[in-house]
């Protein structure tokens, strides 16, 4: 029987990301957004996720949370990434556990497969061990990625732990290239960007599907890894597992260059 959540908290609803779902979420479930640059936006609850705090009242009677909330810049140090990237998704996590929420769909990264860059024979499938770290160009420097995939593979992990542990479904979507506040289009890829960042690109109308998937699907166990990518031709990424939650995706990049 599909999963018929109600109330949804989405954190990071201020973001590209959670704008997008919002929007498509309004008008289907209740929603309570969370982001702590949300102060002047009307229906949003500001909200430091990092601290514990008067937010977690939030997470009362939620079926289903959304955690889009991190600092996004995978160039990031430790120092700047431990407080909205882990300490933010230990309380999400906590505050789930807490309130008996059913589901949680954790936006982790494509950086967590990273180290397999070079290696252009894997395919990225749910089931190979993890590789975290990337090596990118960014303003003409050369930078990784290291800290930042971390710490999403460690929101796997404790994703993992606490479905075991306490029953909590978990759905981590490995996301690809989808960054843009406005209409996230091919032509708006860094010139300069090789296959890799290329062929994980995430369209607005595949993202909005995979999330509805992710929202409503029967799943047959508490943990799942899926691929969030469009069906981009010549790609690495293995999307049978988010297939099996019923996401088809119908774009494909090169359609579009």
């Amino acid at each position: 029987m599909a999963f018929q959540p109600q109330v949804v908290v989405i954190t990071g609803a201020a973001g590209s990301m959670g704008r997008k779902l919002v929007a498509h979420w309004q008008h289907k479930y209740q929603l309570r957004l969370l982001d702590r640059l949300a102060a002047e936006v009307p229906g949003f609850h500001q909200a430091d996720l990092s601290h514990w705090g008067p937010w977690v009242e939030d997470f009362r009677g939620a079926d289903l949370v959304v955690h889009l909330a991190a600092i996004a810049e995978a160039h990031r140090d430790w120092y700047e990434l431990l407080g909205p990237n882990v300490d933010a998704l230990i309380h999400v996590f906590h505050a789930a556990v807490e309130y008996g929420v059913r589901r949680v769909v954790f936006a982790s990264s494509n950086h967590v497969v990273g180290g397999y860059q070079d290696q252009p024979d894997v395919v990225l499938a749910d089931s190979i061990p993890p590789r975290p770290g990337l090596r990118y160009r960014l303003q003409g420097q050369s930078r990784r990625s290291d800290a930042y995939a971390a710490a999403k593979l460690f929101g796997e992990r404790l994703g993992y732990c606490l479905a075991e542990s306490h029953g909590m479904q978990t759905i981590a979507i490995r996301f690809g290239w989808m960054w843009r506040y406005g209409p996230n289009e091919p032509k708006y890829l860094p010139k300069d960007c090789d296959d890799w960042f290329r062929l994980m690109w995430l369209s607005d109308r595949d993202y909005l599907q995979l999330m509805d998937c992710c929202a409503t699907a029967d799943l047959s166990e508490p943990f799942v890894v899926v691929n969030g990518v469009s069906r981009n031709r010549g790609m690495r990424w293995d999307l049978e597992p988010g297939r099996r939650l019923g996401y088809e995706p119908v774009d494909d990049i090169f359609e579009y260059l």
